[in-house]
């Protein structure tokens, strides 16, 4: 993998998603301990995932994730509002969708920078249920708009804690 390649799936590692309680040592090395996903949206539509250890595989290891992967990497950007911006906006604001999807897709959310993703992220984050669950994510894919100047008036002390705490954690790093 070139070192333009490794840049491109660094940078569009922003987020890990479906994180588990349990943790998984490298299976080669025993020394990296990784849990959850990346999920990369290209601009065709497809998506890829990836355990978050795909770093470390490729560093360390030299795995070299697929061509259709590290093409689309190329090529990618942020995607534009479609179809799957459109579930998970859908899916996140749905309060009969399971809290588990609806975690996730406030993660996956913060993949578009677009004004109806930012604006179910604040929706979501003013549902008392969702945000006692899944508080921090929403305030970490908050935080990201934040920081890519997408959000500026967002006043966070009007949040619930727990978005708060998301959005502190993710300002910190």
């Amino acid at each position: 993998m070139t070192g333009a390649e490794l840049e491109r799936l660094k940078t569009s590692s922003r987020r890990i998603g479906s994180v588990t309680l349990g943790w998984h040592d490298c299976d080669f090395c025993g020394a990296f301990e990784g849990n959850g996903e990346y999920r990369y949206y290209l601009p065709d539509g497809e998506v890829y995932a990836a355990p978050m250890m795909i770093l470390h595989y490729v560093e360390e290891h030299g795995y070299r994730p697929p061509r259709e992967l590290r093409d689309g990497l190329e090529t990618a950007g942020r995607p534009r509002w479609d179809w799957r911006a459109e579930r998970l906006r859908g899916v996140l604001l749905d309060q009969s969708e399971d809290p588990d999807f609806r975690c996730q897709a406030a993660v996956d959310l913060v993949n578009w920078d677009d004004p109806r993703a930012l604006d179910a992220l604040r929706r979501a984050a003013h549902d008392e249920d969702l945000a006692d669950s899944a508080g921090d994510a929403i305030g970490r894919s908050l935080a990201a708009f934040v920081d890519r100047g997408l959000a500026r008036e967002l006043l966070v002390e009007d949040l619930h804690v727990m978005v708060r705490h998301g959005i502190e954690e993710e300002s910190g790093r």
